[in-house]
């Protein structure tokens, strides 16, 4: 259920993240004093890629007060072109499902946005190039609530292609 790299006319994918379903994870820990995680996942799978538009993923983190304590609110935003027939498809297979993401940024700094108990869910609208010249596709957006910050992996960065 990977979307591979984009190489048509349209704007092409060039920055990936990583994702996984929760029921793919056998072990996520993560140590509250240094906010690092590591993930085991279970016999056989391996993290999928989303590859976006170049300088369109968007990673949006901010705080609340709340009676509970403060919560972290997260939100990742990704353009993807849709202009082969294998993009709809995996995405509609992403909605009303519990994802962990894997985001690294410029710095190269790889964090887990979501938990087991926490997960990410994703949401999209597909826009028209009159709304971003040239680009025809999908804004896909991953949202989540957490008592915590997002850990940072044990693991830096990931590679930028998926394993053959």
């Amino acid at each position: 259920m990977t979307i591979l790299r984009h190489t048509g006319g349209n704007i092409g994918g060039m920055h990936p993240v990583q994702y996984i379903f929760k029921e793919d994870i056998s072990a996520f820990n993560i140590s509250i004093f240094s906010l690092t995680g590591s993930l085991t996942l279970k016999t056989g799978k391996s993290w999928n890629y989303l590859y976006g538009s170049p300088e369109s993923i968007q990673i949006e983190g901010k705080e609340e007060a709340t009676a509970a304590g403060t919560k972290y609110v997260y939100q990742l935003k990704m353009l993807i072109p849709k202009d082969r027939p294998d993009v709809e498809l995996v995405l509609r297979n992403l909605n009303n499902r519990h994802l962990i993401i894997n985001a690294i940024d410029k710095n190269g700094v790889s964090r887990y946005f979501g938990t087991p108990q926490s997960p990410m869910k994703k949401s999209g609208k597909l826009l028209k190039p009159a709304n971003i010249e040239g680009y025809n596709g999908w804004e896909v957006v991953f949202i989540g609530e957490f008592d915590h910050p997002a850990s940072y992996s044990a693991i830096a960065g990931f590679p930028l292609d998926p394993p053959e």
